[in-house]
């Protein structure tokens, strides 16, 4: 009877003190692999282009000069830029200088001027402007005269960096060389003229102060003013 009870006594014992006792952490296991990436869903449909402002059509409906600049900006940097000059200015007073034809009996004067952006008396004054005379016009002797003008002009550069021009060239203006108009065409139904240009010019006259080399293009419609009548 007492060797039971001692074993009781003894068992109790153990019990309390393994109950005490708590075990040390374990590591911890290696972790799982990633899971695989689901796929991409499918994009989304383009939205509808918004509509024009309004008068945004009348600056436009005139044609466009379209003018490309390569050589080195003034840090010396090579640079291209291409720029689509196609606004119009449609006030009365600005459309002698700014968008006509003035016909005479020998030759036919064209006044060519187009905004970067629309016009504005103060903000928005950036141009390409050309004007050309084309003496004998259909004629075996018909000859052009060609100058061209950036006024104001921003050329902004991929790198956020810009520099201004406002320069004027013609064929007799020093400095330019390898200066040709060609594919000129007028319709006088229409009255669109078309044609395109090019020109290099030396680094000390032009506003990069490095040589440069501009072409581009012209497809307008120009206006020929109603005369009143002789009194």
């Amino acid at each position: 009877m007492k060797k039971n009870y001692f074993k009781i006594l003894l068992v109790c014992a153990l019990s309390i003190t393994l109950a005490n006792c708590d075990g040390e952490d374990g590591a911890n296991g290696l972790d799982g692999t990633n899971g695989i990436n689901g796929e991409n869903g499918a994009n989304g449909e383009n939205g509808v282009n918004g509509e024009n402002g309004e008068g945004f059509d009348d600056l436009v409906k005139y044609g466009n000069i379209t003018v490309s600049l390569e050589g080195n900006r003034p840090d010396g940097e090579a640079f291209i830029k291409e720029e689509d000059f196609r606004f119009t200015a449609v006030e009365g007073s600005d459309i002698q200088g700014f968008n006509s034809i003035v016909k005479n009996p020998s030759s036919f004067n064209f006044s060519v001027v187009r905004f970067l952006s629309a016009p504005d008396d103060v903000f928005q004054e950036s141009w390409a402007e050309i004007n050309l005379t084309v003496n004998n016009p259909g004629e075996a002797t018909e000859s052009l005269d060609l100058d061209f003008q950036l006024l104001n002009y921003a050329v902004i550069t991929e790198d956020n960096k810009y520099f201004t021009m406002s320069d004027f060239f013609s064929e007799t203006s020093t400095g330019v060389t390898n200066f040709t108009v060609s594919d000129y065409a007028f319709n006088e139904e229409t009255n669109n003229l078309t044609l395109t240009y090019s020109l290099d010019v030396a680094a000390a006259n032009n506003d990069t102060g490095n040589d440069l080399s501009i072409s581009g293009t012209v497809d307008v419609i120009v206006l020929e003013r109603i005369s009143p009548p002789a009194p």
